[in-house]
């Protein structure tokens, strides 16, 4: 499945129905939310806008999320929780060496990178300012994955020679680098390299990162 870019649907003339705001499950709103603050950026976001793209009463989004800032911490949060359980779990699978699960937890990144392309977007804006929004990312996120990724790493280099690079890099390799990667369709269609990403080229393209990155840390120099 090609990573394709998230398009806001057009907005509906006129004022919203009186009960339209009813019949839109919280669920859909905060979809639709992290979609339009990862495509056009927190402050890029409006609530009218949003109001008008779900065709629900703007005073809806006031009442259920307070602010857009509370709507922007309840669309990240319910996200990341849909998202990154299975990643985390790399981390206690049964029966594996550190090495084995960290090469497990490699190949579960890269697919995870490749399959969520608008949270590899929200993380590229928000990582380049400090902001509220940034510290809320890696405070609730980031930081406790880096440190059970620290514990793990550091574990197998007790045992084992590995290249000396950073957690920070090596998440940064991830995200930025596979899951910009296969978000960036649109640059793949132009420079004739679309293929890659499609069905059945895309398990094979993470299967090629994931054995690049773990190559590229164990092998000698």
């Amino acid at each position: 499945m090609i990573a394709a870019e998230h398009t806001l649907p057009a907005r509906r003339r006129g004022r919203p129905a009186g009960d339209a705001a009813h019949a839109v499950d919280a669920g859909h709103v905060l979809d639709h939310a992290f979609h339009a603050f990862a495509q056009r950026g927190y402050e890029g976001t409006t609530l009218r806008e949003l109001a008008k793209d779900l065709g629900i009463s703007h005073n809806l989004l006031n009442v259920r999320f307070g602010s857009k800032a509370g709507l922007w911490k309840r669309a990240v949060d319910a996200r990341v929780a849909r998202i990154a359980p299975p990643v985390f779990a790399a981390f206690d699978v049964p029966g594996l060496s550190d090495r084995e699960r960290f090469a497990e937890l490699i190949h579960r990144f890269c697919h995870w990178a490749a399959e969520n392309p608008d949270f590899v977007s929200l993380t590229h804006i928000e990582g380049r300012r400090a902001t509220w929004r940034l510290d809320h990312l890696v405070t609730c996120y980031i930081l406790p994955f880096k440190e059970q990724l620290d514990a793990l790493l550091a574990r197998i280099a007790a045992t084992e020679k590995m290249r000396p690079i950073s957690t920070p890099a090596i998440m940064a390799l991830l995200v930025q680098g596979v899951g910009f990667y296969f978000a960036s369709a649109p640059l793949l269609q132009r420079i004739g390299s679309i293929e890659e990403i499609s069905a059945p080229q895309r398990d094979q393209q993470i299967g090629l990162f994931a054995a690049f990155i773990l190559s590229g840390l164990f092998s000698s120099p």
